[in-house]
């Protein structure tokens, strides 16, 4: 399956092979800004400008019934991920403050030693400790927009304001990391993957209206 949101709060949900529409849900008012499938692909995570994720259980069928919301976020989502177990979501937030809480009753976790222990499905949030060296001088909060660390854990990289694709070393703790740079966006690189075997970098641009294929070499 392949989930899509749409500005007027609304997501899709397609089938990969035929691209035809297996369902469809529209419980807010305002922009998707990021969605992601649990690790175990249960669970659909659905995160919005209106500061909120709200969980679906795919199980149920194509009537995508939400079953829990978190709360207490503080900002609008900007990035998601699951944990490995899909028992916790990190939630980055455009106050730029990272949070975690359970699923699916989306109770915030505030114990540093419990959030230690989560090994993380997925990493593509532009905060926190292990990213604190994506972040160049002088930065203003806005510049990074997007991160992703590759599925063996080795690299992150990041997509910027000016255009550039950098790729970094995994964790990324200290500041003003050491890194490669990437040229060919005219500016605003909007979002970046790493393809499943980690051989390709997708990223997708802002007004230049283009999606590069970057080969990891």
């Amino acid at each position: 399956m392949v989930s899509i949101g749409l500005e007027n709060g609304e997501f899709i949900v397609l089938l990969v092979n035929s691209l035809s529409v297996w369902g469809k849900k529209r419980d807010r008012s305002v922009a998707i800004q990021d969605i992601r499938f649990s690790s175990d692909n249960r669970l659909l995570a659905v995160g919005s400008v209106e500061c909120a994720v709200d969980f679906y259980d795919l199980t149920l069928g194509p009537s995508l019934n939400r079953i829990g919301y978190c709360k207490d976020i503080p900002g609008f989502v900007i990035q998601l991920d699951f944990s490995a177990d899909s028992k916790y979501i990190e939630v980055s937030t455009g106050s730029y403050k990272r949070q975690v809480h359970e699923v699916p009753s989306g109770k915030i976790v505030t114990e540093q030693a419990l959030i230690d222990r989560i090994t993380w499905a997925t990493w593509t949030s532009v905060l926190g400790d292990e990213v604190l060296g994506i972040w160049p001088r002088n930065a203003e909060k806005a510049d990074v927009n997007c991160a992703c660390v590759s599925h063996a854990g080795l690299n992150v990289v990041t997509g910027d304001d000016f255009g550039l694709v950098k790729l970094f070393d995994f964790p990324c703790s200290e500041k003003f990391a050491k890194h490669k740079r990437y040229f060919g966006h005219s500016a605003h690189v909007t979002n970046i993957r790493f393809s499943y075997d980690d051989k390709y970098v997708i990223s997708v641009g802002g007004n230049d209206c283009s999606v590069f294929v970057w080969r990891c070499i």
